[in-house]
């Protein structure tokens, strides 16, 4: 059996801790030296993260990429509002619920939001995707109005008080032509994106 040897409380223990050698200059040189080399590290870091960042900020694309993004968010455009228009009708043949048609059109309200998220941070290349982008911009942005006039038929349709709203169709009729505009607006930017 092993004994255990017993420290006494109140003795004091002295441990030797090692001394680095040299004089107090050296010691401050240390100092300075490694306070410079975690400056360097993080300056190379920093140069690191801006340099990656700053080639997301700002997209070179040529052309044709250009192009098909924005025939890509007039193509979500154009399904939003074909979308809701048969939502509409749906909801005008008592086949679906407000609640579910309001989901629905909501639902494109999202998604044109993204069309529209699209084409706002997209940077054209040229003059001729320029001019797509912002005939795009401006169908998706009549499409979200009329789309967002639905959903307020749809919240009358559920009992809202909105008669006296002059933004919102009186009829489900009236509403689909509106909402069949939009979507001929957007075929026609669509096309001059080179789409279908």
């Amino acid at each position: 059996m092993r004994s255990r040897a017993r420290h006494d409380p109140d003795e004091v223990v002295r441990v030797r801790t090692p001394v680095a050698s040299g004089t107090i200059a050296d010691v401050g040189r240390r100092a300075r030296n490694t306070r410079s080399g975690s400056v360097l590290g993080h300056v190379l870091v920093l140069v690191v993260v801006l340099g990656t960042t700053a080639g997301c900020t700002v997209s070179r694309q040529d052309p044709g990429q250009a192009t098909a993004a924005v025939a890509d968010a007039l193509t979500q455009a154009g399904s939003a509002v074909e979308t809701t228009r048969l939502t509409v009708r749906l909801l005008d043949d008592d086949r679906v619920t407000t609640p579910v048609a309001d989901a629905a059109v909501l639902d494109q309200v999202r998604v044109l939001q993204e069309s529209t998220t699209a084409l706002t941070t997209l940077v054209p290349p040229d003059d001729v995707s320029s001019a797509q982008r912002d005939a795009g911009l401006v169908a998706v942005a009549g499409a979200t109005r009329e789309v967002v006039a639905a959903r307020a038929w749809v919240a009358r349709e559920a009992g809202g008080d909105l008669s006296e709203a002059g933004a919102v169709p009186l009829t489900a009729s009236e509403l689909e032509a509106d909402l069949a505009r939009a979507a001929d607006d957007v075929g026609t930017a669509l096309a001059l994106a080179g789409g279908a």
